[in-house]
């Protein structure tokens, strides 16, 4: 991309065939059918080659990101694995509000219900995310500024949080640390940022799957249920923060 005096973006023409060879064809039709002055022809085509490379490259940025075939196919499972969360969410939610009816002041039961609709924002937040992604594929790799800042808040967040969340958190700080000795050589963390998400959100799931089997059998007496219960409940705590994380990354 060239970049003008008064710092209005021009693209180079010479990147967009199309814009070339409809600036020449103008040109030839202009001076050898119509017999206008060549300079005015000229100074025509040279406006077409611009002004179209410019359009081109718009029409580019604002691309659909399932336009990249390796990103578009992390994408899309992605979005599905995030629609099979929110019903396993929902009907979590719906085991929690039931056996609230008999145990209203079980707070490990709000708990669950609290981060099951949290989950319910999921699709938006992840297309959002999306979105970024693949603007940070026409602006550059991510900088590694950008992931230091995630990797300081991740550090912060450890020192606030339980035992078992800090060692969720110990992987997403891993996961940091990964993505910035990728940038910090050149190269694109989009797809290693889907999977991360994409690993994350099964991982959810799975717990999720695990709160569905307890409750259907839940006994609000029961000393051990109610252990493994606040146990799983932290565990989906933690996953549902490591994933505000990753999808409110600049």
């Amino acid at each position: 991309m060239l970049t003008s005096v008064n710092s209005v973006p021009l693209i180079n023409p010479l990147h967009y065939p199309t814009a070339i060879f409809t600036a020449a064809l103008v040109l030839v039709v202009g001076v050898r059918v119509f017999w206008l002055p060549r300079w005015l022809m000229l100074l025509v085509a040279v406006g077409i080659a611009l002004g179209g490379s410019w359009i081109l490259h718009q029409r580019e940025r604002q691309q659909s990101p399932l336009d990249d075939g390796a990103l578009s196919r992390e994408i899309r499972e992605l979005r599905q694995q995030v629609a099979f969360l929110v019903q396993a969410a929902q009907k979590v939610r719906a085991q929690a509000s039931r056996l609230l009816v008999d145990a209203p002041d079980l707070d490990l039961l709000v708990a669950v219900q609290e981060v099951c609709d949290q989950v319910q924002n999921l699709p938006q937040a992840v297309d959002q995310r999306v979105q970024r992604l693949y603007q940070t594929r026409f602006d550059g790799v991510l900088s590694v500024e950008d992931l230091e800042k995630q990797l300081a808040q991740v550090r912060r967040q450890k020192r606030r949080v339980g035992q078992l969340a800090g060692a969720q958190l110990d992987q997403l700080e891993a996961t940091l640390v990964r993505n910035i000795q990728y940038a910090q050589m050149g190269q694109d963390t989009c797809i290693a940022q889907i999977t991360d998400l994409m690993t994350l959100v099964q991982n959810t799931a799975g717990v999720l799957q695990q709160l569905q089997n307890q409750l259907r059998t839940f006994d609000i007496h029961n000393q051990q249920q109610l252990q493994e219960l606040g146990r799983l409940s932290e565990t989906l705590q933690g996953f549902e923060k490591q994933m505000t994380i990753l999808v409110n990354r600049p």
